[in-house]
């Protein structure tokens, strides 16, 4: 693990080094440049110093003139000279105090140049990272506007389905409502048709009934005639009993239109039921001495051919020629049932 640790920090060491050389490689020569300014100004102040002290001690040699002597003169130039060396000395240490100004100026400078390539690489870097950036975004904007592309002619393609969608509707609906209308013309002509069948079918019941009808009379008018009178019957006729035989017509009235089919007494009530060949089932009430009609029960496709109350007299079952049975309720005349077989 601490090997691991050091190969890291000596990583990120030779890295910090790498990083350091090549942002001081752009700048070296300017740096190398600079310092030999620097060295060749120090070194030319220093002669002109040197100058300066040489020109002044001939200046004082040259106003002592030659007329003194030499220990007097070796004695002024000593004493000029020290206050010149003194006063030279000072300037030197001023000209090198103010060289370490300039090589403390140069280090800031160094360091400003170090600072300002830091934030110039640290400016490239981001520079970079928004170029990525911005690439990648030109990228989503092209592809998005390629989407939009597609959407836009995808949606141009959806449009036209849909108005050729809605047409084909337009025609559909078309087509329909003349079916339709085919429809009901052929309904119409189909009731139309069943209605000329059934008026034909009742013209054929109809005489089918009045030939019936003839036929049963014609029967009962020959029946009528074979009866022996009541001479024929001789002393017989004391077997019976005179008061059973009925001596007349309690009520006679026209039940339909037509020949009367059925006829059934309710079990409760003074009520007799008809079914006759109008297709219909009518109540008569003749518990009042006389005969009233109490209702007429329709709904029925052929002539009535029986009818039969239940056990409570509440409910009345008929049956027709169009092999159908009804049943109707008593009380309100109305159709509860039908079976057809």
């Amino acid at each position: 693990m601490a090997k691991v640790q050091e190969n890291w920090r000596d990583v990120i060491a030779d890295r910090l080094r790498e990083r350091n050389k090549n942002e001081s490689a752009r700048f070296a020569d300017i740096i190398h440049y600079n310092n030999r300014l620097f060295d060749a100004a120090a070194k030319l102040r220093q002669e002109n110093l040197d100058l300066k002290i040489d020109k002044k001690i001939r200046d004082s040699v040259n106003a002592t003139g030659t007329g003194g002597s030499s220990t007097g003169f070796a004695t002024d130039v000593a004493a000029i000279t020290n206050a010149q060396i003194q006063s030279l000395e000072k300037k030197v240490l001023a000209q090198q105090e103010e060289l370490t100004e300039l090589h403390k100026r140069k280090g800031e400078h160094s360091q400003m140049v170090i600072n300002l390539n830091q934030k110039l690489s640290d400016l490239q870097r981001l520079l970079i990272e928004k170029e990525r950036l911005l690439a990648e975004k030109t990228a989503l904007s092209v592809s998005l506007k390629e989407e939009l592309d597609e959407l836009k002619a995808s949606h141009i393609t959806i449009k036209d389905e849909s108005l050729a969608s809605q047409l084909r509707a337009n025609a559909a609906e078309d087509k329909l409502r003349a079916v339709q209308d085919e429809n009901t013309k052929l309904l119409n002509l189909l009731m139309e048709y069943k209605s000329r069948d059934a008026e034909i079918m009742n013209k054929e019941n109809d005489k089918f009934v009045k030939e019936k009808k003839a036929r049963i009379e014609s029967e009962l008018e020959r029946a009528i005639r074979d009866i022996p009178g009541p001479s024929s019957l001789g002393p017989d006729l004391d077997r019976f009993d005179v008061d059973g035989l009925p001596e007349g017509v309690e009520f006679k009235f026209d039940a339909h239109d037509g020949e009367v089919n059925a006829v059934r007494w309710s079990p409760i009530e003074r009520i007799v039921a008809t079914g006759g060949a109008d297709r219909k089932v009518k109540l008569w009430d003749v518990g009042k001495g006389i005969c009233e009609q109490r209702g007429v029960l329709v709904g029925s496709n052929q002539g009535i051919n029986s009818v039969e109350f239940d056990t409570t007299g509440s409910m009345i079952l008929a049956a027709s020629n169009d092999s159908a049975s009804r049943m109707w309720s008593v009380v309100d005349h109305r159709l509860r049932c039908l079976a057809i077989t």
